[in-house]
């Protein structure tokens, strides 16, 4: 269906958000921000649940906000939007995303994209037809670091790229997991969810080292290794490892392995890291917090960055063609490294091995030794199943 309903305004764009709770409500607020400031027109809120708008501790007052429908089309149907931001669960992004591109709106489309690589294909053809853009909230892509490290690359300051490997260990109790009901899935509705460590809380790190690699499009991976586990009773991935390798056109731009090892059972959040390592020097970039430490001969030097925030990047997009940093097109690789995801078991990691603290809730696990099998994994380009951690054994689901 296309939208004809509402009348094309002039001035700031007008925007919509879709899916206000949870991580949308961090948009709600940037969304007010950019309207005090005139850059921008909030003109229509989506979600089925109603009532009040958390973000950190504190509520959004309703009362500036406009009022909130109960699908993009019923709000479609009376408004106009030039922008629709999408904040919904994994699994519905792609039916969300083609009624905003329909209705002829240009897209700031929350991480991952999409699960599999059919509804990649359609999106991408789906925005070119419309003529509409597609940012992908991969928020590591507008940190400054990146480009700085991806220029010390081309420069040939670290020497020929031998490997790329980023890890991460941080903490999440019961109610992560029982926040939503597609929360640990990997399928609900008929529909893949893939949700689970590497996919979606650090799916930043996957995906800027993929960026880091160059390896933009699905062809770009020829082989892809995974090791998946779980310590809470879940259906995903909580404790994951993997190793891929390049084929041809993934070998222009970058003729090794990237590896990583992550996990959500760690003992405490702990900054992720991604680290490349070339004949000449190496370099660690804290892709959170912007910093980039750059080792040639021995010698590191660190510096900090900002960040460019990717809505206000799609904002000047539209303005003065100012790239993307974070195009749909782009993203190809990652959504073939979420297929890879969905195809591998996740096994089980025995009790014995997990560490139960907290209560009710706010009841976590905790692997014992994660945090040195995690970067020993990932420097190392192994699975967890080659690095000799005793508890990676198990039943697969």
């Amino acid at each position: 269906m296309i939208h004809t309903a509402g009348v094309r305004p002039t001035g700031a764009p007008s925007v919509a958000i879709v899916g206000i709770h949870g991580y949308g409500a961090s948009h709600v607020e940037h969304a007010l921000e950019l309207q005090a400031q005139d850059r921008i027109r909030l003109v229509g809120l989506v979600d089925p649940l109603v009532g009040p708008i958390h973000r950190d501790g504190r509520v959004i007052d309703l009362d500036q906000l406009p009022p909130i429908s109960p699908d993009l089309d019923t709000l479609l149907a009376s408004v106009h939007v030039d922008i629709v931001i999408i904040a919904t669960p994994l699994h519905t992004h792609r039916a969300v995303a083609e009624i905003a591109l329909r209705a002829g709106a240009d897209v700031l489309l929350e991480k991952p994209p999409v699960t599999t690589l059919d509804d990649f294909d359609e999106l991408v053809a789906l925005s070119k037809e419309c003529g509409a853009r597609v940012q992908v909230g991969f928020q590591s892509l507008g940190s400054l670091a990146l480009p700085a490290l991806k220029d010390a690359i081309a420069e040939g300051a670290l020497g020929t790229i031998e490997s790329i490997a980023t890890y991460g260990s941080w903490t999440r109790d019961r109610r992560y997991w029982t926040r939503a009901s597609w929360a640990g899935r990997r399928e609900l509705h008929g529909r893949p969810v893939v949700d689970g460590v590497v996919t979606n809380p650090f799916a930043h790190a996957v995906m800027t080292a993929l960026s880091i690699a160059g390896w933009d499009t699905p062809d770009a991976i020829d082989s892809a290794e995974l090791d998946l586990y779980r310590a809470n009773e879940i259906e995903a991935d909580d404790t994951s490892s993997f190793r891929l390798r390049p084929s041809a056109t993934g070998s222009a731009t970058f003729d090794g392995v990237l590896s990583g090892a992550f996990t959500l059972a760690g003992p405490r959040a702990d900054s992720p890291a991604i680290v490349v390592r070339g004949t000449l020097g190496s370099a660690h970039l804290d892709y959170i917090n912007d910093r980039l430490i750059l080792d040639r001969n021995g010698t590191p030097v660190e510096t900090q960055y900002g960040r460019v925030d990717l809505f206000e990047n799609l904002l000047e997009h539209r303005v003065d063609g100012q790239p993307l940093l974070a195009p749909l097109e782009k993203t190809g690789a990652f959504v073939r490294f979420v297929e890879e995801v969905a195809a591998n078991p996740v096994r089980a990691i025995d009790a014995s091995f997990v560490d139960w603290r907290g209560q009710e809730l706010d009841t976590h696990p905790v692997i014992d030794g994660i945090d040195d099998d995690v970067r020993n994994a990932a420097l190392n380009g192994r699975l967890f199943r080659e690095t000799g951690a005793t508890w990676a054994a198990g039943k697969a689901n």
